[in-house]
């Protein structure tokens, strides 16, 4: 009876743990991000377009010290993408005339890149593709000239 009541004790906290650990990675909050429930719209696709035709227009700015250009892609560094826009004064200007916040403009981009990753990666899986919405990969097939053209625009 002791050697079961201390095998008990032993196995207990394991199996608690890899319980815990289970449910973490079966909850898909955890691995979701803001992107990944925005719809993508006709308006936002227009906005998206008039944005990226004024921003052409706009002179280059000064870059500052400790001010990076090439921000990764990740949606851990939203807030760094934010940051970045905010001090650009000029897209700023053109932002606050189109209603959009530089949180929308980044959580638009994002989306844009996501779910045209997805309609044109092969490899991606289906438990990837659960977590893009199927109005906005519908949308990107029948826009996805008009997508492609913003996200390789200047802003």
């Amino acid at each position: 009876m002791f050697k079961f009541a201390l095998c008990f004790l032993f196995l207990f906290p394991f199996a608690l743990h890899a319980q815990d650990k289970k449910q973490e990675t079966n909850n898909p909050s955890l691995i979701s991000s803001p992107f990944e429930s925005y719809p993508l719209t006709e308006d936002i696709l227009l906005k998206l377009e008039k944005i990226e035709k004024e921003c052409k227009n706009l002179p280059p700015e000064p870059q500052k010290e400790n001010t990076k250009s090439d921000l990764i892609t990740d949606d851990d560094h939203i807030e760094g993408y934010i940051a970045y826009i905010s001090s650009k004064r000029g897209l700023m200007n053109i932002l606050r005339e189109n209603n959009f916040t530089p949180k929308e403009f980044v959580i638009a981009h994002l989306t844009l890149q996501e779910t045209l990753n997805m309609i044109t990666d092969e490899e991606i899986s289906t438990y990837e593709q659960n977590f893009i919405l199927s109005s906005n990969i519908e949308f990107a097939k029948e826009n996805m000239y008009r997508i492609i053209k913003i996200l390789k625009g200047n802003c």
